[in-house]
Order: C-alpha cells, then structure tokens, then sequence
C-alpha cells in the first residue's frame, strides 16, 4: 500500500493531543499559557498607556526659548527694585546731590545736645533735634507762662552745644564754628527754631539762622513786622514741602 502523501504542517492526531485547546471564552486549558498570556497583554497595554501619557506630560512642560528670556528680564527687574529700594532707603525724602559735601553729624551727638539741655532746664517739657540734609531743626516745648528772652537764649545755647561737640573750627569773631557756615567752599547747616507755651503772648516763635549770618533772627506771634514774620513762614512750608 502506497503511503499517504501529508504535508510537514497539517496536524495529525499526536500533535493535536499536544496543542493548547482553547475554551469557549478564549481561555487555554493549560494554565501556563492562559492566565500568564493575559498578563502579559495587559501588561503591554499598561507599558503603552503609560509611554503615550509620558510623551503628552512632555509635550505639556516642553519650555520655549522665550520662557527663559523672560525669566532673565523678570530677575533683572526684581535686582534693579532692590538696588533702588536700598539706595533710597534713608527714612526721609530723597535730596539727591544737595547733601554732598555735608560735615557729618551723628545721632549721637544730637542725644546728647538733648539729655544736656533738658537736664539743665526745668521749662523744658519736650525738645527734639534732627537733621535733614542741609537744615538742623529745633523744636522745644517750653512750660506754661515761658519768658520769651530766656526761651531764645536756651535755643542758642542748644546750638551752640551741638556745635562745641562736632567741634569744627571758628572764626575769630564768630558765635559759631564753620558748621553754620562753609566748610572747603561747601557751605553747611542752616537753623529752624520752632518753640511753643501755652498762655504766653508771644508764642509759638519761630527763629533762623542761615549761613551767611552768625545770628540767630526770631518772630514772635505778637509780631510787629509783617514782612518778618511771613518769611519766616516761608521758610518753615519750604522744609515741609522737601520733606514729602
């Protein structure tokens, strides 16, 4: 009997028996190849899933040229506030170039014109010295009924104790140093006196002192000169007006 001809990948029944046969779900019978065969196609839609998530999350935060541009320009304008902020930072208003050439004057030095004046005298219910740029500002706060004579001549005396203590020459003659003057061409500090007491006629007085003069000029409340009085105030708005 002739053999029957059979191709090399038809199945016979040996080959059958061996095959993994597959339930009515698509399950194998064998466990080997079917719940690990699902793994790993589920495995591979996760590998998938989280691969295609990672290039959106890429494409999402992808930074421009532009992004870094600006930054810089941000940076540069946050540095350049700061510089500002701290050149300007001297708690009052900003003079500029005015106050070049200025004898320097220290606070301290001020505190102890103050405690020295108020320990000496007892009509002295507040005082307060400060300098802004150019102007030494006195303002005292005598007791009630203040003699006019005594009250300038204890706002002289403050100035002429701030000046002893900075100890800057004086010329001959002179009530006071150069530090009420000029000093190498540059002229220095001039005086606004401020002083005030209840029931006194003549209060509030106002007085001056500029540095082409060695005295010190005053206007009382009962004035007798207009023309006096008003530039005195005039000179009094001038500083406020600096000041904001």
């Amino acid at each position: 009997m002739s053999k029957k001809f059979q191709f090399d990948d038809e199945f016979d029944d040996g080959f059958l028996d061996n095959s993994k046969k597959i339930d009515e779900v698509g399950h194998t019978n064998d466990s080997e190849f079917g719940e690990d065969a699902f793994d790993n196609v589920f495995d591979f839609h996760s590998e998938e899933e989280d691969t295609m998530a990672k290039r959106k999350n890429k494409k999402k935060f992808q930074w421009h040229w532009w992004y870094y541009l600006l930054i810089i320009i941000l940076v540069l304008c946050l540095a350049f506030g700061i510089y500002i902020l701290i050149k300007s930072n001297n708690n009052g208003p900003v003079y500029g170039s005015r106050c070049e050439g200025l004898v320097s004057v220290s606070k301290d030095l001020i505190t102890s014109t103050e405690n020295t004046i108020e320990e000496k005298y007892d009509s002295i219910i507040d005082m307060d010295l400060s300098i802004e740029c150019r102007t030494l500002h006195i303002d005292i706060q005598f007791s009630e009924g203040m003699d006019t004579e005594e009250a300038e001549e204890i706002a002289e005396e403050t100035i002429k104790t701030l000046d002893d203590l900075v100890g800057e020459s004086k010329e001959e003659g002179n009530t006071y140093s150069n530090l009420f003057g000029t000093i190498d061409g540059e002229t220095q500090y001039e005086v606004n006196i401020y002083m005030t007491s209840e029931n006194s006629e003549d209060f509030p007085i106002y007085g001056t002192k500029s540095v082409q003069s060695d005295e010190v000029t005053y206007t009382l409340a009962t004035v007798v000169d207009e023309e006096s009085a008003q530039k005195a105030l005039d000179t009094l708005e001038d500083d406020e007006s600096e000041e904001e």
